[in-house]
């Protein structure tokens, strides 16, 4: 559209002169003026209207295509640390948005609404994370390493769903999980200690018990990143450990 206005801001001083001077023609020469800044504007909108990142799923990733700069990032699943689910602009329903990174260092890549199919491609960001990271951390605790988590306050999250911002400067606070149990920064819960993971209240609140189901520690999952992930490694602990399997269990205590 910008081009045809252009265009046509070009020729019809042009035709309307007929090779004579186009001073004599002063109202053509206005109405191309008009169209010519009429194609500026159309240009200038289309280009900011232009996504600034595209997505394409893969088998074994995300390519994040960065319009601007036309440069690629490929990010697989098997080392998507974070993957933050949040809400925008309600406070209740299906989960909306999501964003997903490499680490505490990386940026931020975001699947909206506004993206065509986001929904599908959400889930299976959030699968191919379970399938590809998952075996990759299940390895990493089966060699006595830790795998280190992010959660957000409650503040935080609330802020994603009132103002439609985006986590682009998230404030999250790390914590490690091990064959050993749950390190924080000021505690540690001994796997010993943890009976089962709960994520069963209407509330969204995930909640690890002990034997006598007491909460030892609880978060709402919209404010941990990686929740599925952490729910199945944390629930493949426990079951190594009350079943007396190898691998993910250890006999050193805190």
């Amino acid at each position: 559209m910008a081009a045809i206005f252009l265009a046509i801001g070009i020729a019809v001083p042009l035709i309307a002169a007929g090779g004579g001077p186009l001073d004599a023609h002063p109202g053509a020469t206005s109405a191309a003026a008009v169209c010519c800044g009429i194609s500026l504007v159309l240009a200038v909108a289309w280009k900011a209207m232009e996504p600034k990142v595209v997505l394409a799923l893969h088998e074994r990733g995300v390519v994040v295509h960065h319009t601007r700069t036309r440069s690629d990032d490929f990010v697989p699943f098997a080392a998507m640390g974070d993957l933050y689910l949040y809400r925008t602009g309600h406070h209740g329903g299906l989960v909306n948005a999501l964003a997903f990174r490499r680490d505490a260092a990386s940026p931020w890549a975001y699947v909206l609404d506004s993206v065509g199919n986001a929904f599908r491609l959400r889930g299976a960001i959030i699968e191919g994370q379970l399938r590809e990271r998952g075996a990759v951390t299940l390895r990493a605790l089966e060699a006595g390493e830790g795998v280190v988590f992010h959660t957000v306050s409650d503040d935080e999250r609330k802020a994603r769903r009132d103002r439609r911002t985006l986590p682009s400067d998230v404030d999250a606070k790390a914590f490690v999980l091990s064959s050993l149990g749950v390190e924080f920064a000021d505690h540690v819960i001994p796997l010993a200690d943890i009976a089962s993971v709960d994520e069963g209240t209407s509330s969204g609140s995930l909640r690890l018990l002990d034997a006598n189901g007491d909460t030892l520690w609880g978060v709402h999952y919209l404010s941990l990143f990686s929740a599925d992930l952490f729910i199945v490694l944390m629930r493949t602990l426990i079951e190594a450990r009350h079943y007396g399997l190898g691998g993910v269990t250890s006999n050193k205590g805190y």
